[in-house]
């Protein structure tokens, strides 16, 4: 049974809608604002939030932005309900990685194949792309990935996976992070350097200082480059990284990283 957590302050729509969602074989945990809310959702990991954007003590974008930080709730599929419809709602609920956004008062149907359609959607990429149940971490609560998992994204409102082995760095932008692909493509993606060491297999990837994690199955060479710091090359990456002495070391003495020449 999929888990759906409802985030609505005014009672008579979540108790109307968690008693729709119920009778539609859904199981529903309820909170009636954005703090509750976040506790809930950390607390079950659902399929699925739908919340309410204006609500006391947290709004539903402050909501979304904060589950987006942590690294078992930032895929978890997320659809707006909202009784506001200028665009302006629209272009930043969707930067902030909403599925859909559905404007109150809505009708049954709509919800529910809003619901249908996201479910489905997730479950033909699983089947096309071979992907197991537990590829993402938030399925399995404190599990690294390995080099042959797939990591669920949404990119432009489409999700894709990529396949961890063919992720040759990562760094930090801002609020996001910037994911270079083997076949070179660039991707952000909303989350932190911390989040992603926690989850990448320590066996491949290395973080050689704050901003960037690299995949050691990608290192071309390493130079040496002034005051005793050195040049990491990244095969398909034009410029180099700088690293530390210390990194280079520990670059050199990585199990599958013999044939390295200084």
């Amino acid at each position: 049974m999929k888990k759906i957590v409802l985030i609505e302050d005014e009672q008579f729509v979540r108790e109307g809608t968690q008693e729709l969602l119920k009778l539609n074989g859904y199981e529903v945990y309820c909170a009636s604002d954005g703090i509750e809310g976040l506790k809930v959702a950390k607390a079950i990991i659902p399929d699925l939030i739908i919340s309410d954007i204006m609500m006391p003590k947290m709004n539903g974008y402050d909501l979304k932005e904060k589950l987006n930080k942590e690294s078992v709730t930032s895929a978890i599929p997320f659809i707006f309900l909202t009784a506001k419809a200028e665009m302006l709602d629209l272009r930043l609920g969707m930067e902030l990685g909403a599925d859909d956004y559905i404007v109150k008062p809505f009708e049954a149907i709509t919800l529910l194949k809003a619901i249908k359609a996201r479910f489905l959607r997730i479950e033909q990429f699983k089947s096309i792309n071979n992907i197991p149940e537990y590829s993402n971490p938030r399925e399995l609560p404190g599990k690294k990935y390995t080099e042959n998992d797939r990591i669920f994204l949404e990119i432009n409102n489409s999700p894709r996976f990529i396949k961890v082995a063919d992720i040759v760095c990562i760094s930090s932008m801002g609020n996001y992070s910037r994911i270079h692909v083997n076949s070179t493509e660039l991707i952000l993606h909303r989350k932190s350097m911390n989040e992603w060491e926690e989850i990448l297999p320590e066996k491949v990837f290395l973080r050689i200082h704050r901003a960037t994690i690299i995949n050691l199955n990608f290192v071309d060479r390493i130079s040496k480059w002034s005051s005793g710091s050195y040049q990491v090359y990244m095969k398909s990456i034009g410029k180099p990284f700088t690293i530390s002495q210390r990194y280079a070391a520990r670059i050199k003495n990585k199990d599958n990283f013999l044939s390295l020449k200084p």
